[in-house]
């Protein structure tokens, strides 16, 4: 795997955390809006992810 690669890989999975982490924390403040808005983010990212496996 090129090192461009492994770093865009590394990107998209920092991108998956921060939007888990935030979808989570809008889930236990009922706000189901902005939840819906990062697991969207977090498909487009496993999309992504699927891509170069």
């Amino acid at each position: 795997m090129s090192q461009v690669v492994q770093a865009y890989m590394e990107q998209e999975w920092k991108y998956y955390d921060m939007n888990l982490a935030k979808a989570l924390e809008a889930v236990e403040q009922d706000d189901l809006e902005h939840a819906s808005m990062y697991f969207q983010r977090i498909s487009w990212a496993l999309h992504s992810l699927a891509k170069h496996n």
